[in-house]
């Protein structure tokens, strides 16, 4: 029996890239230096191509698994689980970032 490892399709470099946009914006961190050469349009579009991949990976190993031609059942519970990781990922990050847009707006200058 194969195992498929669980590899994340989720790409953290475009996560961490948010975070420091999202602490430069907000101040929260001081230390780091921004980064201004990335945008949040570049980087959301890139979150939400990594959930359409792994939905679509999950959809099709479900038609597949529905119609007995998956050999492995197993990768079809693997792949939902990350769908949804992934999608619950990128929830998480929107509601962040619209946190601190909500903050901003609070800030009387």
């Amino acid at each position: 029996m194969f195992i498929v490892p669980i590899n994340s399709s989720l790409d953290v470099g475009r996560i961490n890239a948010a975070i420091k946009e999202i602490e430069s914006v907000t101040g929260a961190s001081h230390d780091e230096t921004p980064v201004y050469n990335s945008d949040f349009r570049n980087i959301f579009e890139g979150l939400i191509g990594d959930v359409e991949r792994t939905e679509a990976v999950a959809e099709q190993d479900a038609y597949l698994l529905s119609v007995g031609a998956l050999e492995d059942p197993h990768t079809a519970m693997i792949n939902a689980a990350k769908a949804e990781l992934t999608l619950s990922t990128m929830v998480q990050i929107r509601n962040k970032v619209l946190d601190a847009y909500s903050e901003i707006m609070r800030i009387s200058v």
